[in-house]
């Protein structure tokens, strides 16, 4: 009897502490996801400060001598978070101010990859990148099934995507999922891979505080579906927002599915539309804004928030392949 009796109180306290260590669990796993993102969104500001503006979303690492002579090389274009790399881990300094953070020389411990990328023109160079798994990159819970089930853990896989804005029909060969103006998102595809110029020298870090400012403009997010960084392909680097206005006549925007809708397939499958913000946490995504700050945002969070939570210059924001303004506030030209 007094074993059955000690039986049934353990089982009693095991069901009454269960939810608290089932909680703490899942809050363990969530603070985990939103540390990276905050040392993710660190080195993508020291990318920033070191090359004077704001990193692509994939950018062309080759020489100009060997895109004339033989022609763009897919191996040697990377994601954003290849960007990252030479400072991704390293403690963002407390009690800083601007001036002290530029001049910032510290690596970290992925320097190395970056470096042997940048100037190994190889094929082993890309083959190593594309190999190497960094969890850096992946949230907890949006981490690969290799993981659980023990098999090789996946290179350049990563549950993280960028802020891409608004989608734009395609004008080149490129592939190229565009982005017309800055003011619609954050990032923006490297030229030589576009054919697009853009206003380089002004869209920084800089000019987005003087604009909507960097705790109003997201960054990073997480996403279920998010591709392999190493692909370089803008359906596994971004995630965009739908119009939420009706679209003036004549102007015509890729599909792109709503807010909170997934297409379930994991992964991204290399295709624009699946959804752009979600996560395997109970009800929330973890996000980064360009400050550096980070969030959690429900997934039925409203469309048009989470349109301006998007636009770097709200007021600045066109449609595509046009000059008309989004806000009907704005000022037409």
């Amino acid at each position: 009897m007094e074993v059955l009796v000690f039986m049934a109180l353990a089982i009693v306290l095991a069901g009454l502490l269960w939810p608290y260590i089932f909680g703490r669990r899942v809050e363990s796993r969530r603070n985990m996801c939103d540390f990276r993102l905050t040392h993710l969104a660190f080195a993508m500001q020291m990318a920033e400060s070191d090359s004077h503006y704001l990193p692509n979303y994939r950018t062309l690492w080759q020489p100009t001598a060997s895109i004339e002579a033989d022609g763009i090389q897919h191996e040697r274009v990377a994601g954003w978070p290849f960007w990252a790399l030479p400072t991704l881990g390293l403690e963002p300094p407390v009690g800083t101010d601007d001036k002290e953070s530029m001049s910032d020389l510290r690596s970290g411990k992925h320097r190395e990859l970056f470096d042997s990328f940048v100037s190994d023109y190889s094929p082993q160079a890309p083959k190593k990148l594309r190999d190497t798994y960094l969890p850096e990159l992946v949230c907890p819970d949006n981490s690969p099934i290799e993981l659980e089930k023990g098999d090789p853990l996946p290179g350049g896989y990563t549950s993280f995507v960028a802020n891409g804005g608004l989608p734009d029909v395609p004008r080149t060969n490129s592939n190229a999922v565009l982005v017309d103006y800055p003011a619609n998102g954050l990032f923006v595809d490297d030229p030589q891979l576009t054919g697009e110029v853009y206003d380089w020298e002004t869209h920084t870090l800089k000019s987005i505080s003087e604009k909507d400012g960097l705790d109003h403009t997201l960054m990073l997010s997480e996403n279920v579906d998010a591709g392999n960084w190493i692909d370089a392909n803008p359906s596994g680097l971004l995630f965009h927002w739908k119009p939420t206005d009706p679209f003036p006549e004549g102007v015509q925007v890729q599909e792109v599915f709503g807010v909170n809708q997934r297409r379930g397939e994991g992964r991204g499958k290399n295709d624009i539309r699946f959804a752009r913000i979600s996560s395997n946490h109970p009800g929330i995504a973890n996000v980064v804004y360009a400050s550096g700050r980070t969030d959690q945002l429900h997934e039925s969070i409203s469309p048009r928030v989470l349109q301006f939570l998007m636009m770097s210059s709200d007021k600045d924001g066109k449609w595509p392949g046009t000059t008309i303004p989004i806000l009907k506030t704005a000022p037409a030209e």
